[in-house]
């Protein structure tokens, strides 16, 4: 496998100097922490652990006494332990005989006497279990559905009924602030937004990946100069389960829907302190009936109807895949942490359809009418590959991290297309029926490296800096054949087909400086600097080549290589803080926005890409105001969004055939957007959680010769209400009102999922009953609304479908041992803390 040596060769082509200058900032840095300046006084260093199971306790209290413990006026420093339980008291300038107070709660406090005239370093100190006190004490805090900031929202799946089972499709649904469009795009304030796993870029479609294996959400709507320039439209990461506590935990579920709906998941992770193992398979089918349709009227430029054009179309969406992965994550010690992980999904996605249409005349009468068929044979399969490794230094903060990633996708090509067309007295029409072939396959490969280091200066200062390298191969081959009867064969249509080696690269390198202020204020900084290029190369004589190159040649486009950003904050008191932030992005255009091939099998509306296209610029500023008290939490956010060469979908008739609309994709001059957008959490008494989101924004698209204005919003609700004998019930609503295009609007989407849960043993167990969809009305209504053309398209992805899922606990991790072994007051649990 060649993927270290493509990154390297990819980061080998970045700037010299860019990289040069990199380098050596992090080599002296380096060297500070190899020749660290001299310190007054002296220090102490160590690290706490559960004496039970070896695990470190995070925030555990440590204090430096002279004399009695707790008597005013004798604390000489104090501080709490890190993540991973180590701490360090620095600049002691008091010697002799001292004691070290350590406590956390549910532990036996410990007393170390220690003589105070040399650096110490205390190894491991073990806390042991205040049995008692876990008896009479036991709390468990329940998780929020989601965990707000100025940075970003954390969205957390296992409070999600609805999506058990499902896909990630079917959650992002759910999260505040996003929508799927008919393709099955997520979109964030309603423009496409860029989906991570793990902070990696994906090939995976979002109805490819398992919702059971994503333990939350994390949504970040104007990123900083750290992460990647691409995210125009903010960040989606889905994060990976991961079991955190010692022992071995695991889960097994299946789930049976009408529409012969099937899902199984099972997972099982082991944790032994310094080795985390976890597993997870799945498996998901379906079999979906749905109904489309498109009618279109034909007009004269006063409005006077020509014609009329109605389709149907009868759909089977015949989906199964599977999904496997296996992470080991392997911690010699308390600096270092190596991630290994796998991930294998192969599958099969086809869209079956039969069309039936009719051409009329201005009086309803009749002209001609046909079918078509769509037979496809698609599959894919999809191979992941993951190193990282992290180094904590003994400065608290300062760390260096690598991670890495291969991916290699392939998705066949393969159909058959047979369509009909007669007149009204039933007599096939001339070079009918026509008979198409499709074949090809696309393969897709992925290369990541990136290196980010952090360094804080004080308690108050830190840089942070990294390279990152990505490249993406794809070698796309789709072959549209007719069937001629002259020849008795099949003839190529290179005008719908693409033979192409597509090759896109992005070097980076990036600054950030963070700071807080006097009176509350914070403020960050950075620059990110991209090295990217486009470079496609036609394989159809004769010979092509299209792309881009970031910076060129031109002097001017080394402006588009610089990407700043710039945030300031004020904590108002405890509960409350204000942020105002700035930041310039990218958008590199998509594949499907590049691709030749026909994307729709509509008799009269197809799509094909456009290879010509150029990056849209994004300029975002946003203004945050995050609010809580008691249960309640508000953050609203108030944005301006300036796409710059944006990249928009228009359509056109056929130059061969006026009656076929063709929709591609160009660069327009404009699309501005501002907003105002809100998600709030609170709870009603001890049994109602509210989580909603309402965001009301302005949409102006403009292009050379005009410009479309208009207002729209996106709302959603979730309830989830707890009642006896451990049941829940909850109900996830959106409203989502039209939304402009180019040359017409999207039409409002309105729809509800409900779910009950019942929990058995602890919450560990349940059973989950859910209604997608519940009033079938979840359609996405297209306009198009042109002097010559007004055509109506409903397109829908799912209708409504009832499940039911079981899901089991395996195994048990040692802190569920430990409370069970409390519970029932087993006295042979044995605690030996040690001091070594």
């Amino acid at each position: 496998m060649n993927f270290l040596p493509r990154i390297w060769v990819s980061i080998r082509s970045m700037s010299f100097l860019t990289l040069v200058a990199f380098l050596l900032i992090s080599f002296s840095l380096q060297a500070q922490e190899v020749t660290p300046t001299p310190q007054p006084g002296f220090q102490i260093t160590g690290k706490i652990l559960d004496a039970s199971n070896s695990q470190p306790l995070a925030f555990a209290s440590v204090a430096l006494w002279k004399g009695e413990v707790g008597k005013e006026g004798g604390q000489i420093a104090g501080i709490t332990t890190e993540d991973n339980g180590t701490f360090k008291l620095e600049n002691l300038v008091a010697a002799g005989e001292l004691k070290l107070h350590i406590s956390f709660v549910g532990y036996k406090e410990t007393v170390v006497p220690i003589l105070l005239n040399k650096n110490l370093d205390l190894g491991t100190l073990r806390l042991e279990p205040d049995t008692k006190m876990l008896k009479e004490v036991l709390v468990s805090a329940e998780k929020k559905s989601m965990n707000m900031s100025l940075e970003k929202r954390v969205f957390n799946v296992d409070k999600n009924l609805a999506t058990v089972g499902g896909t990630a499709e079917s959650l992002l649904r759910n999260v505040p602030s996003l929508t799927i469009d008919a393709d099955g795009t997520a979109k964030l304030r309603n423009v496409a937004t860029t989906i991570y796993i793990n902070g990696k870029p994906t090939q995976l479609s979002l109805a490819q990946i398992p919702a059971n294996q994503i333990e939350s959400v994390e949504v970040m709507t104007n990123p900083s100069a750290k992460y990647d320039a691409s995210a125009s439209s903010g960040i989606v990461n889905l994060v990976i389960k991961k079991n955190r506590k010692a022992g071995y935990i695991g889960v097994v579920s299946a789930g049976y829907g009408s529409n012969q709906r099937f899902d199984g998941t099972l997972s099982l992770d082991y944790n032994s302190g310094k080795w985390n193992i976890s597993t997870l398979y799945n498996a998901n089918s379906t079999k979906n009936p749905l109904n489309n349709y498109t009618n279109r009227t034909s007009r004269l430029a006063d409005g006077t109807p020509l014609g009329y054009y109605n389709q149907n179309t009868q759909i089977r969406l015949d989906n199964i895949f599977q999904n496997g992965r296996v992470a080991v994550d392997f911690s010699p010690n308390r600096k270092q942490t190596f991630t290994l992980a796998g991930n294998y999904a192969k599958g099969v996605f086809n869209t079956i359809t039969n069309q039936e249409y009719q051409n009329l005349d201005v009086n309803q009468n009749l002209v001609t009418y046909g079918s078509r068929a769509t037979q496809p044979r698609n599959n894919f399969t999809n191979l992941g590959l993951e190193l990282d490794w992290k180094y904590q230094f003994a400065k608290k903060g300062k760390n260096l991290s690598f991670t890495s990633s291969y991916t290699r996708n392939r998705v066949s090509n393969a159909a058959d297309w047979q369509t009909t067309f007669l007149s009204a007295a039933g007599v096939s029409q001339s070079n009918y029926p026509e008979i198409d072939k499709i074949d090809g396959h696309t393969v897709g490969n992925q290369y990541l490296g990136q290196l980010d280091f952090t360094n804080p200066v004080n308690d108050s200062t830190k840089w942070e800096m990294g390279l990152r390298s990505f490249t993406n191969v794809r070698d796309q081959q789709y072959f549209f054949n007719q069937f001629t009867e002259a020849t008795g064969g099949y003839k190529l249509l290179p005008s719908y087909s693409q033979n192409a080696k597509i090759t896109e690269a992005v070097n980076a390198a990036y600054i950030l400086y963070t700071t807080k202020l006097k009176h509350h204020i914070s403020l960050q900084a950075g620059l990110r600097i991209e090295q990217s290029s486009l470079n496609g190369e036609s394989r159809f004589e004769p010979a092509s080549n299209f792309g881009y190159r970031y910076p060129s040649g031109d002097g001017k486009k080394w402006i588009k290589s610089f990407f700043p950003s710039f945030a300031i904050s004020k904590q108002l008191d405890e509960e409350s803080a204000i942020g105002f932030n700035l930041s310039r992005k990218i958008g590199r255009p998509r594949w499907q926005q590049i691709f030749i091939g026909i994307q729709s099998n509509d008799r009269q509306n197809i799509t094909i890409g456009n290879p010509a296209l150029q990056p849209e610029f994004v300029n975002t500023a946003e203004l945050n105001y995050n609010k809580s008290w008691a249960s309640t939490h508000l953050l609203s956010t108030i944005y301006y969004i300036y796409e710059d060469n944006t990249i928009k979908p228009t359509v056109q008739p056929s130059a061969t055939d006026p009656s076929i609309l063709v929709t591609t994709f160009t660069n327009v001059v404009a699309d501005i957007r501002a907003g105002f957008d809100n998600t709030l959490t609170f709870s009603v008494g001890k049994n109602l959680s509210v989580l909603a989101n309402f965001n009301f924004f302005n949409t102006v698209l403009q292009t050379d010769t005009y410009k479309r204005v208009l207002w729209s919003y996106n709302a959603k609700l979730n309830l989830t209400y707890k009642l006896p004998k451990n049941f829940t019930v909850q109900v996830n609503s959106n409203n989502d009102s039209r939304f402009p295009s180019l040359q017409g609007y999207r039409g409002a989407i309105r729809a509800a999922d409900f779910a009950i849960r019942k929990s058995f043993w602890e919450n560990k167990a349940s059973v989950v009953f859910t209604i997608n969809d519940v009033f079938n009305s979840r359609r996405s209504f297209n306009y198009y609304d042109q002097p010559t053309s007004y055509q109506i398209s409903m397109n829908r992805r799912d209708i409504r479908y009832y499940k039911l899922t079981v899901q089991l606990p395996l195994g048990q991790s040692e802190s569920a041992r430990k409370k069970r072994d409390l519970k029932i007051g087993r006295p042979d649990i044995d605690f030996n803390p040690s001091t070594n």
